[in-house]
Formats: structure tokens, C-alpha cells, sequence
């Protein structure tokens, strides 16, 4: 049986495996990229898409795609999009056949889910992800992980762990004693996920063209994808650091060029890095914690304008990003330690503290990478 690492978010699905010989396989898409967008549309000829394929549809024809149903799991809410209607875990299911079909039929699964999710929400997760054959031995929060792998570059016994996605920002105060971590404190700032960070872009951007031709493209048909495409190039956790992007806008008697500097990106998005600030200074406050000497992990939030800049800011002892290949080694890691009986299977709400343990990562060429149809 294969052990599989899975990440699920409102925003994007990530996995990898470990091979028969020990080395440390991702899930890429068909880009070449290991976040395959939570989204599921209808294409053009009524078949179901998922990953980028799906992304796609949803810029383009936002009405004919489905997306951020992941905290809805367990709900009974129905999503309808084109002539479609499904629930949530209906959704993830379609989701995960992407990965299923890369004939890892059967595996031991160590899951990680957003902070904001109760116990009841991942235990209706964790049985969608078990309706293909897949076994889940462990879940538990992302920030727990993210910890497990920052732990290996900071002395500090705590962390702010900084997530985001589509439903939320989440921070996450992880606290490390007598050989375990666990979530001491967290904040869900709801007005502060993906969402809002694209309105502000998109409102900046239609700001800056207005100024130059009196033009606003978020009223001209038709511009929506070109704006959606640009504006996720600024926060892609997958994507390179930006320092300037081109913006080539067209409409009806009128074009406009304009080059995109990081620093006004950083200006449009200043509400949301205040509403951010306050809410990490109030963890890093927190006066339950044992430890004062507390390290700054960015997690999922690297690409977010800003956000650099914000974390010195605010605190010394920056752990800094991390590859999210390091949070799904951490959860192999579980496995294994579940496997030899140095911990036991279930829903985790803390985390044993292991030394570090990580398959290889192997070198090889795109051929040796697992790939998921998307």
C-alpha cells in the first residue's frame, strides 16, 4: 500500500508519495505545477474538468465552474454550476479521481486541512477521501505540518503559522512541549482570504486605467479572464516572485499597455496587510504562551503582496517560506512514525515531535514525476 501525503484547502489539492525505492514523488499537473486548483467545471461538451482545466472555465465562464466548496463538506449544500449540481463532498470526490487515475489505487493517506474546519467538517472530508479506496491514517491542521518543517530552521519553541485560501486568512499560534505541538491559539480572518486580495488588485488595476484612458475594464465584456490571469500571477504560491508584470487591455475604440509595479500592487493591498498585522500582533502577544522567543512562518502566504515586508515588520525571527514539498514530506513522515508505532492513527489535534524524517527527494527528469490529468 502506498503512502500518500494530501493537502486540501479552498484553494488547491497537493500530493505526493513515496516509491517502492524511497523516493519522494509529487503530483504535478499537467503544467508542471503540484497546486491543482479545488475548482470543477463543465466544458464545453458537458464533460466534467478539474485542476487548471477548470481554472480556466472559471475565469472565463464563471457560472459553468465551481470552486471554495471545501468548508461546505458535511453542510448539504448543493453547488449548481452549468447544468450541473452536486454537493461538496460529490465535488472533492470528482477532485480526487485526478489523482486516483495516477493508479494509486491503494494508499495510506496523512491528510492536513485549514485550522478553520471542526472535527466533525474533516471527518466528512477524510470519509470523501476514503470513497475511492484510499485509507486516511492520520489528519490533522495544516499549521501542525507547516510547523513540523519549519521547526528544522528555527530554535524558537512557537510559531505563527500564516495560511491562506479562498475561504480565509488563518494564524495559527503552534506551541511545542513535552514532545508535542499543537494549535495554541488561531484567528480566522474572513475578510482577508484569496477573494479580497483579488478585489483589491482588480480595483487597483481598474484605478490605474481609468487614469490612463478613462477606461474601467471591469466594465468592458469580455476583460474578466485577462484581469483574472494577471491578477493571480501577483499571488500563485506556485508562481516566481514579481517585481514588475505588463498589462495589455483592449476594448471597443480603445487599448491601453500598462506596466504593473510590485510596489503599487503593494499599495492597493494595504487595508488587508493592516487588517493582517493587527491580527498577528494579538497572537504574538498572547500571554498564555510559555515562550516569549516565537518564529514567523509564511507558509501559503509568500506570494501575497506585501506580506514580505510585513513580516520584518513585525518580527525578527522570520522562519521564513517554505516549499510546499516540505509540508508533505512532514506528513509521509506520520505515516511512517503511525507504521513503526511511534504514534498513533486518527484525527489530530496536536502532533508528536519526531527528529527530522524525510524520503528523498529524487533527481529525475519530468518522466520520473507522477502526473494527475487536470
Amino acid at each position: 500500500m502506498t503512502d500518500l501525503a494530501l493537502h486540501l484547502d479552498a484553494t488547491r489539492a497537493r500530493a505526493a508519495c513515496v516509491s517502492p525505492s524511497g523516493s519522494y514523488l509529487p503530483v504535478l499537473d499537467t503544467h508542471g505545477r503540484s497546486a491543482m486548483p479545488l475548482v470543477v467545471a463543465v466544458g464545453l461538451r458537458g464533460e466534467l474538468l478539474t485542476g487548471r482545466s477548470a481554472w480556466d472555465v472559471l475565469l472565463e465562464k464563471p457560472e459553468s465552474a465551481c470552486g471554495a466548496f471545501l468548508p461546505h463538506v458535511g453542510t448539504g449544500r448543493l453547488f449548481r454550476f452549468g447544468n450541473r449540481e452536486a454537493d461538496p463532498a460529490q465535488l472533492l470526490a470528482t477532485v480526487l479521481d485526478s489523482f486516483r487515475r495516477l493508479q494509486v489505487r491503494a494508499a495510506s493517506v496523512a491528510l492536513t486541512t485549514p485550522g478553520y474546519l471542526d472535527e466533525a467538517a474533516v471527518t466528512e472530508i477524510a470519509r470523501a477521501v476514503e470513497s475511492g479506496g484510499w485509507k486516511v491514517k492520520v489528519a490533522a491542521p495544516s499549521a501542525l505540518a507547516v510547523w513540523a518543517a519549519a521547526r528544522q530552521q528555527t530554535a524558537a519553541p512557537t510559531g505563527l503559522v500564516c495560511e491562506c485560501d479562498e475561504h480565509a486568512m488563518v494564524l495559527s499560534l503552534v506551541e511545542e512541549s513535552a514532545g508535542r505541538s499543537r494549535v495554541k491559539a488561531l484567528r480566522v480572518l474572513r475578510n482577508a482570504g484569496y477573494p479580497a486580495w483579488r478585489r483589491a488588485i482588480a480595483a487597483g488595476l481598474a484605478d490605474t486605467t481609468v487614469r490612463s484612458c478613462r477606461r474601467d475594464p471591469r466594465a468592458t465584456p469580455g476583460l474578466d479572464a485577462v484581469l483574472g490571469r494577471h491578477i493571480s500571477a501577483w499571488i500563485d504560491e506556485d508562481g516566481p516572485p514579481l517585481k514588475t508584470l505588463p498589462l495589455s487591455l483592449e476594448g471597443t475604440g480603445w487599448a491601453v499597455r500598462l506596466n504593473i509595479t510590485i510596489d503599487q500592487v503593494v499599495e492597493w493591498c494595504s487595508k488587508l496587510l493592516v487588517s493582517m498585522r493587527h491580527a498577528a500582533m494579538e497572537l504574538l502577544a498572547d500571554p498564555s504562551v510559555a515562550s516569549p522567543a516565537k518564529s514567523l512562518v509564511l507558509a501559503s502566504t509568500t506570494r501575497l503582496p506585501g506580506i514580505d515586508r510585513l513580516a520584518h515588520a513585525l518580527h525578527e525571527n522570520i522562519g521564513g517560506s517554505l516549499l510546499p514539498d516540505a509540508l508533505l514530506m512532514e506528513q509521509l513522515a506520520w505515516i511512517g512514525a503511525i507504521r513503526s508505532q511511534k504514534a498513533t492513527a486518527g484525527l489530530w489535534r496536536d502532533a508528536p515531535v519526531f527528529d527530522p524524517v524525510s524520503p528523498t527527494q529524487k533527481e529525475a527528469d519530468r518522466a520520473d514525476l507522477i502526473q494527475a490529468g487536470a
